[in-house]
């Protein structure tokens, strides 16, 4: 069978719409190409071996196991087939990891990280260089290259002289920032975010800092000192833990994912509403639209993969694939047609450029692109 014809019988499994006879088409094509399907055998494994690592190795071998029945001559296995077409489709979902593995990602981009500091200066952090920040004469905060740590120090609050002072780092879209608190913790910055904190918290009450876009927090465990995280649509209250918190302006849904520890998440703007706790591998979402905050479990991979520079896109709509790839790539992409906004995709990308991404999902599903100056246009492919 040409490549042209298994592209087309892939996509109908992708669609959920593969009939009887593109099912018989392709078990006579995994029978001759038992190569091939090994290989989605194992894109499976390594996409999915993060997500229950007690079970993974099993289902491997199950896989494999299925795939030696499916290759033996002379023998039918029809019922098999159908039985395991639904994970075969979620395979070949994630084949677009396969072809994507060589190229640089795109560095072009037009703005720089900055940092803003409590009088309304505005600085640039240089990334390949190392500076020390300071604040009336006094060192505050040493930066190498992409992370700013600032001095453990706390403030007596009963110095009425001596007020909070804040600092604002900007993250602009291609590229990622750390900064670490005076209190020792860990703020990983995604792109497109902006995060405004104190340069040194009181030594007694409430840690408070707010963000807008993403960030993944390990927090320094202080019973006597809640850690708050605030943005325009939800807040948190921790102790120490580790945590992932989405909120982009330009996002309908923002949330929050707990990888480790405990945390508390509520609606701002709520008085009456109260505190709802998670447990690790949950996430609390919060819609604009439906005005409650719901808590789910989760893979908490495919939140928080982003701080390893791994995009990670699991049975997602093209609409918010393409925010995200907008951030990662410091592009402006817009999609001329609204069915392919609905399209979902699974996929894997590190290392490749924008162009390389959007020709992997082109494997899965017909479109075109123009790429001109920074801004993408997407349209469905003509028949």
């Amino acid at each position: 069978m040409k490549n042209k014809n298994i592209s087309k019988i892939i996509a109908s499994f992708l669609e959920n719409r593969a009939t009887a006879e593109d099912i018989k088409k392709l078990t006579k094509w995994a029978k001759r190409n038992p190569t091939s399907y090994k290989d989605y055998v194992e894109v499976h494994y390594l996409l999915t071996r993060d997500m229950d690592n007690g079970k993974t190795e099993t289902f491997k071998k199950e896989l494999l196991s299925k795939l030696e029945n499916h290759t033996k001559p002379k023998k039918k296995h029809k019922i098999t087939w159908f039985k395991y077409a639904a994970i075969f489709v979620g395979v070949l979902t994630c084949a677009t990891y396969l072809f994507l593995q060589t190229s640089d990602i795109d560095k072009s981009v037009n703005n720089d990280v900055t940092i803003t500091f409590n009088n309304g200066v505005k600085e640039i952090l240089n990334e390949k260089n190392s500076s020390v920040i300071s604040n009336s004469d006094k060192y505050i905060a040493k930066q190498e290259g992409t992370k700013i740590t600032y001095n453990k120090q706390d403030i007596d609050k009963n110095d009425s002289a001596e007020p909070l002072v804040y600092n604002t780092v900007n993250v602009p879209y291609g590229k990622k920032f750390q900064v670490v608190l005076s209190d020792g913790t860990e703020v990983f910055l995604n792109s497109g975010s902006t995060f405004t904190y104190p340069t040194a918290f009181y030594s007694t009450g409430e840690r408070k800092v707010e963000l807008i876009g993403e960030a993944y927090f390990s927090v320094k465990s202080d019973s006597l000192r809640p850690f708050m995280v605030k943005s325009k649509m939800l807040k948190t209250k921790v102790l120490g833990t580790q945590f992932n918190f989405s909120s982009y302006p330009d996002d309908e849904i923002a949330h929050v994912v707990l990888v480790e520890g405990r945390i508390a998440v509520k609606k701002v703007g709520d008085p009456i509403s109260s505190f709802v706790f998670l447990e690790p591998n949950q996430k609390a979402s919060y819609s604009n639209s439906k005005k409650d905050l719901i808590v789910e479990n989760v893979d908490v991979n495919k939140y928080i993969s982003w701080k390893e520079g791994v995009l990670f896109f699991k049975n997602e709509d093209f609409f918010h694939i393409t925010k995200k790839l907008e951030r990662h790539y410091s592009v402006k992409i817009e999609i001329k047609e609204d069915s392919l906004k609905t399209e979902k995709f699974t996929g894997r990308f590190k290392t490749e450029s924008i162009e390389e991404v959007l020709e992997g999902f082109q494997r899965i599903k017909k479109f075109e692109y123009t790429l001109k100056d920074k801004k993408i246009i997407l349209t469905q492919k003509s028949k």
